[in-house]
């Protein structure tokens, strides 16, 4: 009988682990290639995925942490940075694959460079309109 108790809290241990930890490091991979949008007249960065990116990413749940980047603190809408603010991809001194959009499941309050770790799924972005990942149902790890 322990024995069985045993195993199965063993198996159940492990589906409680059902995000991955994705590195900034990894996003650095990402091909961009520019192209003129119409729409702001000027040039932008569109990601180019591989097919291994979109396998080993797109649509997975992840967790990650960064620096929050505050859009607009009425609307709750936050971008995820690799560096503080005052060296991310919007001040120039980093590329495009060091941020990313936020969707957050429910409206949270954060401030600018506060560190946060979050888990969402990963939505691999082509558009010029929006940054080259968004993580979407995104929840504050605590």
């Amino acid at each position: 009988m322990r024995t069985g108790v045993f195993i199965a809290l063993f198996f159940v241990s492990f589906c409680g682990v059902a995000q991955e930890r994705l590195s900034w490091s990894a996003l650095e991979q990402i091909d961009f290639t520019e192209v003129y949008d119409e729409g702001t007249a000027s040039w932008v960065q569109v990601p180019q995925w591989s097919t291994e990116q979109r396998a080993n990413w797109d649509g997975k749940e992840m967790k990650i942490t960064g620096y929050a980047i505050v859009l607009d603190p009425v609307d709750h809408i936050y971008a995820l940075s690799a560096f503080p603010f005052s060296s991310c991809f919007f001040c120039g001194a980093a590329g495009p694959e060091s941020v990313m959009e936020l969707e957050f499941e429910r409206p949270v309050d954060l401030i600018t460079d506060q560190v946060i770790t979050v888990i969402g799924t990963l939505d691999l972005n082509t558009s010029p309109e929006h940054l080259p990942i968004t993580l979407v149902g995104a929840k504050l790890k605590q």
